[in-house]
């Protein structure tokens, strides 16, 4: 019991308790953050601005990824919905930018397309700070995957 009082006891103690706060501060290897951008194409259907907000995600032999927002608040066919993408290894958070417009015509749904994944597995959350709406999904990125996910 007096090895617990020595001074080797604690070189010992602090040693390992700086290596554990060492280890706790190096930064995740998840690589580097890359920021895409996607203007979206606007669309009406007859539902209008009553149709649920939703996302459909569909990957088509190519691997491209189809996005289509449905539901979209108060947009005209002079308004604008866009992607901005932030990639960070196989983590996605994608906040979607919307732009009202004075236009006649009410649209409800915005297409994207995105050619930039790999076929790999992503974990993607989807925001819409201007609708107050959001969701969260698993994207492997194979040819055929379809993927609805209603927002939140």
């Amino acid at each position: 019991m007096s090895w617990f009082n020595s001074v080797e006891f604690y070189v010992i103690a602090g040693t390992v308790a700086a290596a554990a706060v060492a280890l706790a501060a190096l930064p995740s290897k998840k690589g580097v953050a890359v920021l895409h951008t996607a203007a979206g194409d606007l669309s009406g259907t007859d539902e209008g601005r009553d149709m649920k907000p939703s996302i459909d995600v569909r990957v088509d032999e190519n691997r491209r990824v189809h996005i289509v927002r449905r539901g979209l608040p108060n947009i005209t066919d002079k308004g604008a919905a866009s992607l901005a993408i932030n990639v960070i290894g196989f983590d996605i958070v994608i906040e979607e930018r919307l732009t009202h417009g004075n236009g006649w015509t009410t649209v409800d749904t915005a297409e994207f397309v995105l050619d930039f994944f790999a076929p790999e597995r992503y974990h993607v959350r989807y925001n819409s700070e201007d609708a107050g709406v959001f969701t969260a999904f698993t994207l492997p990125v194979k040819e055929g995957i379809k993927i609805h996910r209603d927002l939140k």
